[in-house]
C-alpha cells in the first residue's frame, strides 16, 4: 500500500505526527496566545480603596474569590 518508491508506513506515520504537530501546537505560540495556567488565580479579602485599585490592575488575571 505505502511501498511504491521510497514511500513506507514508517515516513507516512513520521509525516502525519509533524504535520499534527504543526497544526495543533504551532498556531498558538505563533500568534501569541497565553495558556490559560499562565494567568494567576487571585483571591482578596477586605478589598477597599487601594485594594479595589490593585484588583482593577489585575482585570486580565482569572479573580476567582472576594470578600
Amino acid at each position: 500500500m505505502f511501498n511504491d518508491g521510497n514511500r513506507s508506513r514508517r515516513d507516512f506515520l513520521k509525516a502525519s505526527a509533524a504535520a499534527t504537530f504543526a497544526f495543533h501546537y504551532l498556531p498558538s505560540r505563533l500568534l501569541g496566545r497565553d495558556a490559560p495556567s499562565n494567568k494567576l488565580n487571585i483571591a482578596a479579602v477586605g478589598v477597599g480603596g487601594m485594594g479595589n485599585s490593585n484588583l482593577r490592575a489585575c482585570a486580565g488575571e482569572n479573580i476567582v474569590a472576594l470578600c
